[in-house]
């Protein structure tokens, strides 16, 4: 078993380089799966989510797993992956006991199978290969000009720097010290700016008076907070938006369009439907970096989105902070007491002081019952109730009984 582990700091591009790896060498592969691990690590959840991707495009035997508990899972995982050429990628691991959880399912079957880890953790790394580390460094001067120019000035065909913006550009891209986040965010920031060198003395200004005053943060959240402050007023509620989402949630195109629509953040623009409008938001959005494109559809039209781990710490801090939303996973057990405009339960036992909720999505079927009536009564201010993650066949009769006296969208997408 190979696991490739790169460097501990965030920014240095490790999953980008996994990603490359795994997109070029997959097919020489008799079966292979991408798997993100959070730090909230949950066995059962890579195990399933291992699983779909194995076995995505064979509906009888995926279906046939959905029943299993973790140990006969794990069993089936095995004995697939014995007999078979397999390359699996554990992206950004946290945890030696995720690890250790894992490996026992990855076994040596002299086939030429490949597993490749990501993590910042030495300890991980470490532990999983100590012979087969690759420590990610900071990109040198060079390349770091170079990856800034491609995304500052991707209109020129060589990307070049315009010779009265090359002082500031090289003062800008010293502060990234050759982290490609960093770069890449103040690249894709730039490039939607005016290309005078008051607005890039501005900008240059800017960054150095967060990374003097906002000292608590490192440099590159500076960056990436800089990137969120230049976001045009539409964009920065959509974006807050989407960390309100687990961790490496992979993000849908419809199901974001028909949230924001229901939230009231899409404006009309011409003759374009809202839904259009909404798309056009998400471009916006990976155009600046601050939400990356995992997939395309057969149309070659934007499908899935991925928010990068620490673009989402970031936007989780500014969502506490202004009540825009909280999300909760009942890690630690216990009710949760509500802060905050919108609700994401991820996992759930017990919610209280709801009152000023607008908004719950749940993505787990773990909400008890009495829940959805408590909601009816006590959220005088809910309009949008998304209840996908629930086994519903339904809709509740204490839903539609609230139904008739309020204004609601409820999206319950099954």
């Amino acid at each position: 078993m190979l696991c490739d582990s790169s460097a501990r700091n965030g920014g240095l591009g490790k999953t980008a380089l996994a990603a490359n790896v795994y997109r070029k060498e997959r097919e020489k592969f008799q079966c292979y799966a991408w798997v993100s691990i959070s730090q909230t690590y949950s066995r059962e959840v890579i195990l399933r989510n291992i699983t779909k991707e194995l076995f995505k495009d064979n509906v009888g035997v995926l279906s046939s797993t959905l029943d299993m508990d973790i140990m006969s899972l794990e069993e089936t995982l095995k004995k697939y992956l014995e007999q078979r050429k397999y390359l699996i990628i554990l992206d950004d691991v946290w945890d030696p006991e995720a690890f250790h959880d894992l490996s026992r399912m990855f076994t040596h079957n002299d086939r030429g199978s490949r597993v490749m880890l990501t993590t910042r953790e030495v300890r991980v790394a470490t532990l999983a290969s100590p012979g087969h580390i690759l420590t990610l460094e900071a990109l040198p001067e060079d390349k770091a000009w170079d990856l800034f120019c491609k995304k500052a000035f991707p209109r020129d065909t060589n990307h070049k720097c315009p010779t009265e913006l090359k002082p500031l550009s090289e003062e800008i891209v010293g502060k990234c010290k050759g982290l490609p986040l960093a770069i890449v965010s103040i690249g894709s920031l730039l490039r939607v700016r005016e290309k005078t060198m008051e607005e890039w003395r501005r900008i240059n200004d800017q960054l150095s008076w967060e990374m003097i005053n906002n000292s608590k943060l490192d440099h590159i959240r500076n960056i990436l907070y800089l990137s969120f402050i230049y976001l045009p007023t539409h964009l920065k509620s959509c974006f807050l938006y989407c960390s309100l989402f687990p961790e490496d949630y992979l993000l849908h195109r419809k199901q974001l369009a028909r949230l924001w629509m229901a939230e009231g953040f899409i404006e009309e623009r011409g003759g374009s439907t809202l839904e259009e409008v909404a798309e056009g938001y998400l471009k916006e959005l990976t155009d600046r970096n601050m939400l990356q494109l995992v997939e395309r559809n057969h149309f070659g039209r934007m499908k899935k989105f991925r928010m990068h781990d620490l673009l989402r710490e970031l936007a989780v801090d500014l969502c506490k902070k202004n009540c825009f939303g909280v999300t909760y996973d009942d890690e630690c057990g216990g009710s949760l007491e509500m802060d905050g405009r919108r609700l994401v339960l991820h996992k759930h036992q017990q919610i209280s002081g709801m009152h000023q909720l607008r908004t719950i999505i749940t993505l787990s079927n773990s909400m008890p019952s009495t829940t959805i009536p408590l909601l009816c009564k006590e959220s005088k201010y809910m309009t949008v109730l998304e209840l996908s993650g629930l086994p519903i066949k339904k809709i509740p009769d204490a839903i539609e009984v609230f139904l008739i006296s309020a204004i609601w969208v409820c999206v319950i997408q099954k």
